[in-house]
């Protein structure tokens, strides 16, 4: 068996399923039907699936006793079509021993065929799925380290990730860190590192939330980016994307996940949560209900996810019903839901009960035992429940602030609506930016420093001088006694010609937007360029050193801005027309925007 098959938790040979019509021309139908069983069930990476011809070769191991060396289960069955219904069978064994692991029969009309090959994939993988993990991580946690496979140090470390606490998360990421040492190309253990700092981000370290949360999303986006038909890692960057008030890119990989595999139980508990929070209640309710359908015997934990589906239903005695049957502390702001609810069900010392728990979490779990800021209970329950409609998260703030009328609790504080997120930071030897929905990584430039430096200061006017202490290059890169050499002054010859040309365009497609961006960054420069060149467009020599950083800043801002708008236009929209360069530089925008820098 290759690699993949040594990460996978079971193997699994589905055999042809016997046709039982008279007719042997029907017998293509029960191979197609196998066919596409084997497609659906090989979307578990947990399941490796023998091809249909390999499989075929197993069918003389048929559970009778006698062990078939290369496959642990082994799934037959049979099919009778007569005119438009059908009646299946399906039988699944353990190849070592012959017995029954689970076994169905389903009577359908023909036009219901899908639903119960859906089916039948799911009991499959719920009778297997449970079972497989659990005894692969037994043998696993037998193992000392340097004994780890690639797929073991994904299962221990998911398995400390449970726990929910900081020391392990600490100790998962050791595991899915010798996972890529094992192999860099491992998705599932980048899937982890971001599941790890999702749990510090959203759940324990309000303190490291931006960190945290960048972390998040890079090793999520790895994660994709290295396996793209990996349900769970489009589940788990849709979650991240969420948080960032990033609706439309979550909704993508939420929908992408659910069309790569719809069966996985533990995952789909987590879209239902997604989808109410994206305010497709009927969606997120199908969806719920589903995964407890696939998991009748799932951990406490799926309630927890139950009740904000059922918050977005406003059906508070179902949030009762969901909340109480997980611990109370399963996540920190389960007792902030159960107070609201018990609010709306005219059960106000239950509801006083539950706030007091929800606040007392709050400091002991993410603000370290130090005293809350004025409103920052109510801030973080915001931040974490990221609603798309703003009614849903009105309804949440409007019940805590019941729960609390007469305690002289501060959960008063207005709440601004958590806005999208925008970030111009440097992570690593790379700028992320995010902005109008859309991120981009652009590699260092010395400009980008002092773009960040000017939104970290909006409206305020930053002399040239302090953004050239901060950099790390001298003023003019060639001549430090020229306001332009002579590689400058043909790049902005050439970057004024590319500018009229696009003024031109843009006034000729009515693009009234980019025409003036264009034009301001024109103007700009041909100011810019005019101080700088003397009699003849000779650079004109400089002795000030203000105005020599002038210019370098400038120049710096500027090429950083080109390069920005190559890669994000909106972005590079934005700053070509807020970010003001000369001896004070500065940041306007039109309206207040909140960056992470």
């Amino acid at each position: 068996m290759d690699s993949v098959a040594q990460q996978a938790t079971a193997s699994l040979a589905v055999l042809p399923f016997e046709s039982l019509s008279d007719d042997s021309a029907q017998d293509y139908f029960s191979r197609g039907f196998v066919d596409d069983l084997i497609t659906d069930l090989s979307r578990f990476p947990e399941l490796f699936v023998f091809a249909p011809r390999t499989a075929e070769s197993l069918g003389e191991a048929a559970p009778t006793g006698g062990a078939a060396p290369k496959v642990d289960y082994l799934l037959k069955g049979s099919i009778r079509r007569d005119a438009d219904t059908l009646r299946l069978t399906a039988q699944l064994f353990r190849a070592e021993d012959g017995r029954v692991a689970w076994s169905g029969r389903f009577d359908t009309p023909l036009a219901e065929l899908f639903e119960v090959q859906d089916e039948i994939v799911a009991k499959v993988v719920g009778a297997l799925s449970s079972r497989i993990h659990a005894n692969r991580l037994a043998q696993a946690r037998r193992k000392a380290t340097s004994e780890l496979e690639v797929y073991d140090c994904w299962l221990r470390g998911f398995d400390q990730l449970r726990a929910g606490t900081l020391s392990a998360d600490e100790r998962a990421r050791e595991y899915f860190n010798e996972a890529l040492q094992r192999d860099p190309n491992f998705a599932r253990a980048h899937l982890g590192l971001s599941l790890s700092y999702f749990n510090e981000w959203s759940c324990q370290l309000w303190s490291r939330w931006d960190d945290n949360e960048c972390q998040a999303y890079e090793h999520a986006s790895r994660a994709v980016a290295l396996d793209d038909n990996d349900h769970f890692a489009h589940m788990v960057l849709g979650r991240v994307l969420l948080f960032r008030r990033q609706f439309e890119r979550a909704e993508q990989h939420i929908d992408r996940s659910l069309t790569l595999n719809s069966n996985d139980a533990d995952c789909l508990v987590q879209i239902a949560m997604s989808l109410a929070y994206l305010g497709r209640i009927d969606e997120a309710r199908a969806t719920f209900d589903r995964a407890v359908d696939l998991n009748p015997y799932h951990d406490p934990w799926y309630y927890a996810f139950g009740g904000v589906v059922a918050f977005s239903e406003e059906n508070y005695r179902e949030i009762l019903t969901h909340q109480t049957r997980c611990p109370i502390d399963t996540t920190v702001d389960t007792p902030a839901y159960l107070a609201v609810a018990y609010q709306a069900t005219e059960q106000p010392e239950r509801a006083r009960e539950h706030l007091d728990l929800y606040l007392e979490l709050f400091g002991r779990k993410i603000l370290g035992g130090r005293d809350a800021e004025p409103g920052e209970a109510l801030r973080w329950v915001c931040h974490v429940n990221p609603f798309r409609r703003r009614a849903d998260e009105q309804r949440l703030i409007d019940g805590l602030r019941a729960a609390a009328s007469g305690l002289g609790l501060d959960v008063s504080t207005p709440i601004e609506p958590v806005r999208e997120l925008r970030a111009f930071r440097q992570v690593g030897s790379l700028w992320q930016l995010s902005f109008d929905g859309r991120d981009v990584h652009l590699p260092h430039l010395k400009g980008m420093g002092d773009i960040a430096t000017l939104l970290r200061r909006p409206n305020q006017e930053v002399h040239c001088t302090e953004l050239m202490a901060s950099g790390d290059a001298s003023p003019v890169a060639g001549g430090a006694d020229e306001a332009i050499d002579s590689s400058a002054l043909a790049a902005y010859r050439a970057r004024i010609e590319e500018l009229r040309e696009a003024v031109a365009e843009a006034s000729t497609n009515q693009d009234e937007g980019r025409r003036e961006a264009a034009q301001i960054e024109l103007e700009t420069l041909l100011e810019h360029v005019g101080r700088d060149l003397g009699i003849g467009g000779r650079p004109r020599k400089l002795k000030d050193p203000v105005e020599r950083a002038r210019s370098a800043v400038t120049w710096r801002i500027r090429s950083a801005i080109r390069k920005i708008d190559e890669a994000h236009e909106a972005l590079g929209r934005h700053l070509s027309v807020a970010v003001r360069t000369g001896t004070f530089c500065s940041y306007t925008p039109e309206r207040e925007l909140d960056w992470r820098t």
